[in-house]
């Protein structure tokens, strides 16, 4: 049976799609191999949870939201985490032989025969529609207990007590760890335990860090760092040694800092992991960084970059010359917006060349070469071979010294489009850094183009999303810091939000409108988390980029070539109609994306 077949005129019964929409959806079959369901979540006609209840009408076949569930611990610990991730499937009740599963598919016949298997014979199964939201929420929360247990066992395994181990977890799990080559010794069970900790809470960093009396082990978790789990002291010279093996460095070295890398298999993608040694007082502390591999979700478009700003920047890449910069400290995603500018330049027809310190981020089709300058290959050095090669485009992972930055320049005059990072807290702090590192003015006002300043604040989750009144003091910060921004209301802006929004709360779209107060004073709405199983109760979830685009004009090339100062250019900028950080940051708190507090954690000097 096609579960799909129907779907289309059933939403269109319900109201829930219009008659151009199916007109659009019938024209998109007759040129896509893709189902009317596929096409219909392609388009974003209808939500998952509408189109999942339409299902459920249509087949008789009926729907459970599994997050309102309270699941007996028996009917899910029957089968095996593993196998349940395999079929999409969630054992919510299980009495005498009476067993009743929610799953994706309720049409797979395969996947139900084999949980059949599962159970002893006779036991009857009663399959329900569920959500895949739902489905992934329970699954996570096991493989957090899993992780709790894996490492309780371990420790038991090399008797040593059980210390400070939380069962905490969050919900951005990505995937099993099925590919990833199990063993069964204690410390690699601990190891393994840790690693799926962090590929499933979505962790960037992996901190494992020996201390005067223990071992902790840190994550780092939408740019917050948070313990979750503290071993014994005795343990640390073999975790930090099966880490070594895994990530093929010298075990037997440990007087100077190492880098290697890992990869683990999780379903159909591959999760790289970058492993960093440092020696410190009370042994190794090694450092992995966890950086998925899938270019299909890395673009400037998923960045937040929006608007004028992002316009700007796709202006400056259309150019065959200059220089583009991306600045903001360790950690504000610089690497992924350079990685979403490469991915739109890529193309077979221009000659494109990297230089990373590490590579982070592989792009197929570009040729991306590695810094080793224990051999000589700083970036300097790296940077005249790689323009003895004839390429269109160089992107440079760091400027960090006069000779990088000049020979930049000079690859810049030379034809290329130059991209690379700088360490500057604003875009315009860009402008006398540069000419601090000795760049004569007049060759940076030919050359620079344009430079993009960021930093990463966390999302708010929208499963639990809440507005609430902004008092009138916020309200008033808010309008004096957009009060550069031309032609802006708060009350008006916030007005035009909740009329767009309006039909698209299911797509965790909703914007509340200003309203009067007793005094007759407009109250502004503002948004956040109240704590959910899917945010690990933070009240966020993911992250989303906050930027500041500086377009060198021939006001601000004026500039460059007299004693300037970073306010100077940052003014001549706003006037000329830059959104600042700040700004941006502001304005996405007032639709509802993020937090003002974010906003000022992540915008602080």
């Amino acid at each position: 049976m096609n579960p799909t077949g129907s779907i289309l005129q059933h939403l269109a019964l319900k109201g829930l799609i219009s008659q151009q929409d199916v007109s659009k959806v019938e024209v998109e079959k007759t040129k896509s191999s893709e189902t009317e369901e596929q096409i219909i979540k392609r388009m974003g006609l209808a939500d998952e949870k509408a189109i999942i209840t339409a299902k459920s009408e249509l087949f008789r076949i009926p729907y459970v939201d599994l997050t309102d569930l309270d699941i007996p611990e028996q009917a899910l610990s029957e089968v095996k985490v593993e196998s349940l991730r395999k079929y999409n499937a969630v054992p919510f009740y299980h009495v005498e032989n009476l067993v009743k599963v929610a799953m994706l598919d309720p049409f797979d016949v395969q996947a139900i025969e084999a949980l059949k298997t599962k159970y002893p014979a006779g036991t009857k199964l009663e399959v329900y529609f569920a959500d895949e939201n739902g489905v992934n929420a329970i699954l996570d929360r096991r493989v957090g207990d899993k992780m709790s247990t894996e490492v309780t066992e371990a420790l038991e395994d090399v008797q040593v007590p059980v210390t400070d181990i939380t069962e905490e977890v969050g919900n951005e799990y990505v995937g099993n760890m099925e590919g990833m080559d199990l063993k069964s010794a204690p410390v690699a069970r601990i190891v393994n335990s840790i690693l799926q900790y962090g590929v499933k809470t979505g962790s960037s960093d992996i901190h494992i860090e020996p201390l005067e009396n223990r071992m902790r082990v840190r994550f780092r978790i939408h740019g917050m760092m948070t313990e979750r789990l503290s071993l014994p002291k005795h343990l640390a010279s073999s975790v930090v040694s099966r880490l070594k093996i895994l990530a093929r460095l010298k075990i037997d070295e440990k007087r100077v800092p190492l880098d290697g890398r890992l990869q683990l298999k999780i379903g159909d993608k591959k999760i790289d992991v970058r492993v960093s040694t440092l020696p410190s007082i009370y042994g190794e502390k090694v450092v992995m960084r966890l950086l998925e591999n899938d270019l299909e979700h890395i673009s400037l478009d998923s960045t937040g970059l929006r608007g004028t700003a992002y316009k700007h920047l796709l202006d400056a890449m259309s150019v065959t010359n200059g220089i583009i910069l991306v600045t903001g400290p360790t950690g504000s995603g610089k690497t992924r917006t350079l990685a979403g500018a490469l991915i739109r330049l890529n193309d077979p027809k221009v000659n494109i060349i990297t230089l990373e310190d590490p590579v982070e981020i592989r792009v197929p089709g570009v040729t991306q070469v590695q810094v080793k300058a224990e051999v000589g290959l700083t970036f300097a050095a790296g940077l005249r071979s790689i323009l003895r090669q004839d390429p269109d485009i160089v992107m440079v992972g760091e400027i960090r010294d006069q000779e990088t930055a000049q020979l930049a320049v000079q690859a810049s005059l030379t034809g290329h489009l130059v991209l690379s990072t700088l360490h500057t807290n604003s875009s315009a702090a860009a402008v006398p850094r540069l000419l601090d590192m000795g760049i004569e003015s007049y060759l940076l006002a030919s050359t620079l183009r344009c430079v993009v300043a960021q930093r990463l604040p966390r999302r708010i989750c929208k499963h639990c999303v809440e507005a609430y009144p902004a008092n009138p003091e916020i309200v008033q910060n808010i309008k004096e810091t957009l009060a550069s921004v031309k032609n802006f209301d708060v009350v008006g802006y916030a007005r035009k939000l909740a009329e767009a929004s309006k039909g698209r709360e299911a797509d965790g779209i909703s914007v509340k409108a200003p309203d009067k107060d007793p005094s007759g004073t407009d109250q502004v709405y503002l948004y956040r988390g109240k704590g959910c199983d899917r945010c690990g109760g933070t009240g966020y979830k993911g992250r989303v980029g906050i930027f500041e685009v500086l377009i060198v004009n021939e006001k601000i090339g004026r500039l460059m070539m007299q004693d300037v100062l970073t306010s100077d250019v940052e003014k001549s900028a706003i006037e000329d109609g830059m959104i600042t950080m700040i700004q941006d940051g502001y304005l996405k708190a007032i639709e509802g994306i993020t937090t003002i507090e974010e906003v000022l954690r992540v915008s602080k000097d």
